[in-house]
């Protein structure tokens, strides 16, 4: 241990101490109060707690923007995953979901508040946390109990000072009704009108007093289904995936080897064909062109003739072979039961126990550019119509590139086995004789387990051999490799090449926490409460990876100037080892300060102060505080405002990931926008007014790229993404203000309404994140005035690499590192109204109510790299450097009307996304509205049935090419269409 580091860990361990002297003084300064001012323990009965503080008071209000969802609500949307709900809400950006194929987070169902990142958004079970489902350190609520939600609490913007680090954006506290008394089964199936995507949840709960009233014990077990669904069952989504690597297989002739253009002419019988570019190989042995799709020879099929389109660049049509629904298989079981030991000890525990299986399955597996192979000129299968090219080139005996994609060893499928479970024990109480404080103090331990088998994978030396033997490989299996076309590789080469892999993933969480509240103090305007505690934090996170998937081959130079090498599979990213440790010691004080009161316009100001000192053995000393008004004006008129600094330390993954292969998205070159290769011939920085420059920028990178017919017709590179062990705390500053009233009216038609309207504005400084592949490329080409004299030696120009023999991009690093700043602000509003309908002169139908939610976006804006503009991004949909979409709409809104009538109810929900635009193009996308309908009978008082139409017009999504996923993005989208589910819950 460094000067530095032993310096931050005694500060730390200082602050820390200090705050629990003070929390100490405080205690004894009200200890004399105590015998003098005894509490009412009726009082006592009611006091809560709201989701933002740790301190319990009664008709407690929350002081920060609060948005409440309740069991009903989940009902209401048909589906078997929480994050179905959430994502409608306006707070809510959709992240990875049960439509995330590709990106995909193996099927998790992970929440994003503000669209700031699922890693800076706390979910809490019960106010407590969640164990973490991957390196960094976001929360899969797949793992909450769906059968116990009572409410979900959403609070937006820093919320540190009171749960710690991670609490960037806000916090989502999942309440679980653990006090449920009898017994409840429920089930639900769920189809859409196309007779797919079949749903299914089953659960039975039981709960009740245990020992003459002493105690309580409640167990619940739920069993959630979900079917599998393939792009190929919508239109929409049919045609998608666009990609260059096609099974028929394909080679770009190396830049300094090129055949003759005469040839090139000859053959494909026209001119204006460039040489550089991409040559696919016909199932007939003879050539076609992907520029223009000449001489192009389909076998049939979707997948081939998808983007078969004459005067397009050919592509192959990997979406209608992905997923477009995620299956789910789910067991869910909790229980919890506490016995009051004493009068003032009562003992409590609860165990949550998850296990599902989730996966992923995309097109076979592609091999090109840097993970593509050499085949040499003696290679038996090479045709006499290739061998005529071939033999036209200034070194015919050199080897050439190939590119391929191996439909014979089937699709890529991973599948992803959860084992989590969480367990917590403690003691909770009164503290006798002193004013009303209470305590909890507890141990939590968390442990998740994913094994994940991938099939699909495919040995890169393993062709390699293949390629390389005399006899084109039949003496190493059966048939040999005959790579031009189909290759219809026999079963014992299929198992000669192919790769199955079993990961294993381990993430353990240990939570100790003490903590105590209560009033300290009655000022004249009120009682001083307080709230006091300390908790110690550890996170393992262990991947061990197969050992086919870490190892890699030495690059190795051919006789005839390729190289061989590198990664050994083809197909899911290669992968190593990430083995690492944090844990952190943190103390945390919150004081409720009546101010003011009965004075006019000033009915109760309160203020709540909180401050959070945490030593991390990571980043050192970091604090975190808030200070927030509660202004209760007049009767049915209360204005709250806030400031909080919030922190984040990094993650396990984002310290200490290792390097490991990407394929970052840059788009495809257009002659107006700023996707693709900025070197290919057709983009807008070959045609522009910097031509000259750019074209000299790309020859010093590579003469290939800089040659007057290069083209680049992927839309991903080849990059290194690893984590940096230098990283420091990302901080949040956000400001809140709003107002909340509730009607004080007398008239029928007022008197059940109430309404919030709330500011948010959150910025974060020292954002961890890599500059994604895209960033880099278009800086180091002035895109936004990085590199305006176009000096190779840029600092981002340095970030890439490019191939000298085919002027192709690789090893673009992109390595996490404090670079960015993130902002956004915006208001939102929310309406609820209740009417009796006989009270307002309608007939006595029983009683309608009202729920209006809205968001309004008022500016996002991302920083993309260190000392960058500042890019607004509202009104756009966008991809970020991890691949998952991001949308900020300006208007999003979810509406709710309902009708209850005795055993009888009725609902109708709207679902509202604002028009958008595709970040960096002029593609606009439609405001789009879904609307939906649900239902319930009480049969009897013990059984009711339910039912819901979803998406009642079949409202399609909103495309554009390429699109996140599917054409579209399948989280913000609703992709299945109209669909139904029913649901019959039974209680005992």
């Amino acid at each position: 241990m460094n000067v530095t580091e032993l310096r931050s860990r005694l500060l730390g361990s200082t602050m820390i101490a200090g705050l629990t002297v003070a929390a100490a003084s405080l205690a004894l300064a009200s200890a004399a109060q105590a015998q003098s001012a005894p509490q009412d323990e009726a009082s006592r009965i009611d006091d809560v707690v709201v989701t933002g503080s740790r301190i319990a008071r009664q008709d407690y209000a929350a002081t920060v923007p609060i948005v409440t969802v309740d069991e009903q609500d989940f009902q209401a949307t048909g589906s078997v995953t929480i994050d179905t709900l959430t994502n409608d809400l306006p707070q809510f950006v959709p992240a990875v979901s049960s439509t995330s194929n590709n990106p995909s987070n193996g099927g998790q169902a992970n929440l994003d508040l503000r669209g700031l990142g699922t890693n800076r958004t706390l979910v809490l079970m019960n106010g407590r946390r969640i164990i973490p489902s991957n390196a960094n350190g976001t929360v899969d609520v797949n793992l909450i109990p769906s059968a116990l939600i009572r409410s979900v609490e959403v609070i937006s913007g820093g919320a540190s000072a009171t749960y710690g680090s991670d609490a960037l954006a806000g916090v989502a506290n999942f309440i679980l009704n653990t006090n449920f008394e009898g017994i409840r089964f429920d089930a639900q199936y769920g189809v859409t009108d196309r007779d797919d995507g079949v749903t299914q949840s089953y659960s039975v709960s039981m709960g009740g007093d245990i020992a003459d009233g002493r105690g309580h014990a409640l167990f619940s077990i739920s069993r959630s289904l979900r079917e599998k669904m393939f792009n190929s069952s919508r239109e929409f989504s049919s045609i998608s995936g666009r990609s260059g690597a096609s099974p028929l297989g394909n080679t770009v002739f190396d830049a300094s080897n090129l055949p003759s253009q005469a040839a090139v002419d000859g053959y494909f019988g026209g001119t204006g064909l460039s040489r550089t570019q991409s040559f696919g190989f016909n199932d007939d042995g003879s050539l076609f062109a992907y520029e223009g799709v000449r001489n192009y020879k389909s076998p049939g099929g979707i997948d081939f003739d998808g983007f078969a389109v004459p005067g397009t660049d050919y592509g192959y049509n990997t979406g209608a072979l992905n997923y477009l629904q995620l299956p789910l298989e789910r067991w869910n079981t909790f229980a919890a039961v506490s016995y009051e030991l004493t009068d003032n000890i009562e003992a409590y525990g609860e165990l949550l126990m998850t296990d599902y299986q989730s996966g992923n399955e995309l097109a076979a597996s592609p091999a090109a550019g840097s993970t593509g192979f050499r085949v040499p000129v003696t290679n038996p299968f090479i045709t006499p119509d290739l061998a005529a090219l071939l033999a036209t080139r200034p070194n015919p005996l050199n080897s050439f590139r190939l590119d391929k994609r191996f439909t014979d060893v089937g699709g890529r499928n991973s599948m992803n086995d959860y084992g989590v479970y969480q367990g917590t024990f403690g003691f909770r109480g009164d503290i006798p004789g002193v004013r009303d404080w209470t305590y909890d103090i507890y141990a939590q331990y968390g442990r998740q387990e994913v094994i994940t088998t991938q099939s699909g994978n495919v040995s890169r030396s393993a062709v390699q051999r293949l390629l390389d033997a005399p006899d084109g490989g039949r003496s190493l299996c059966a048939g040999g490799f005959d790579f031009l076309g189909l290759s219809r590789l026999s079963p014992e080469c299929v198992r000669y090449i192919g790769r199955s892999a079993v990961n294993t993933t381990v993430q353990e969480q240990t939570v100790v926490e003490a903590s105590m509240q209560g009033g300290l103090f009655t000022l004249p305007a009120g009682e001083v409460r307080f709230a006091y505690g300390l908790q110690y934090r550890e996170d393992t996170f262990a991947f061990r990876p197969d050992a086919s998937l870490a190892q890699t081959n030495p690059i190795v130079t051919r006789p005839d100037g390729g190289t061989t090498g590198g990664s050994e599979i083809a197909g899911f990213n290669p992968s190593q080892a990430l083995v690492g440790a944090t844990n952190s010691t943190e103390a945390f004080l919150e004081l409720l300060v009546p101010v003011v009161s009965d004075l006019p316009f000033i009915q109760q100001l309160d203020l709540n102060l909180g401050y959070r000192a945490a030593n991390f053995d990571t980043v050192g000393l970091t604090s975190s505080y808030k200070a927030e008004i509660d202004w209760l004006v007049v009767d049915g008129l209360r204005i709250r405002s806030g400031v909080q600094r919030a922190v984040r330390a990094p993650s396990i993954g984002e310290l200490y990931a290792p390097a490991g292969t990407t394929f970052g998205a840059i788009g495809s070159p257009t002659a107006t926008g700023l996707g693709g290769d900025p070197c290919d011939r057709r983009s807008s920085y070959r045609t522009g007014p910097n031509a000259a420059q750019v074209t000299a920028l790309c020859t010093a990178q590579a003469a290939a790229a800089g040659a007057p017919g290069y083209s680049y017709t992927n839309a991903q590179v080849s990059g290194i993404a690893s984590g940096n062990p230098d990283l420091t705390e990302e901080t949040a500053d956000s400001f809140t203000i709003g107002a909340v009233l509730s009607s004080q009216a007398q008239s029928p038609w007022f008197s059940g309404m109430s309404a919030s309207l709330d500011y948010y504005s959150i910025e974060i400084a020292d954002v961890i994140a890599p500059i994604a592949s895209a960033d880099q490329i278009q800086s180091c080409f002035n895109a936004n005035g990085q590199n305006p004299t176009y000096d190779p030696n840029n600092e981002f120009c340095r970030l890439f690499s490019r191939d000298p023999l085919s002027g192709n991009i690789f090893n673009a690093t992109e390595r996490n590192d404090n670079l960015t700043s993130l902002k956004t602000s915006g208001i939102d509003m929310q309406v609820d109204w209740r009417v009796v309908m006989e009270d307002v002169g309608l007939p006595a139908w029983g009683n309608l109510s009202l729920n209006v939610i809205v968001g309004w976006l008022e500016s996002r804006e991302r920083q993309s790299i260190e000392g960058g503009t500042f890019v607004e991004r509202v009104g756009t949909i966008d991809v970020n450097s991890a691949g998952q979409t991001q949308t900020f709409p300006e208007w999003k809104s979810l509406t709710s009307l309902n009708w209850s009538n005795g055993d009888f109810g009725a609902g109708f929900r709207w679902r509202f996304v604002d028009e958008m635009t595709v970040f960096n193009s002029n593609v606009v996308l439609d405001a789009t509205s879904y609307f939906d309908m649900n239902a319930n009978w009480n049969i009897t008082e013990s059984v009711s049935l339910r039912g819901t139409v979803n998406n009642i017009t079949d409202e399609q999504p909103q495309t554009w090419v390429p699109g996140v996923q599917a054409n579209t993005d399948p989280s913000t989208y609703d992709i299945l269409g109209r669909r139904f589910s029913i649901g019959l819950t039974a209680k005992f």
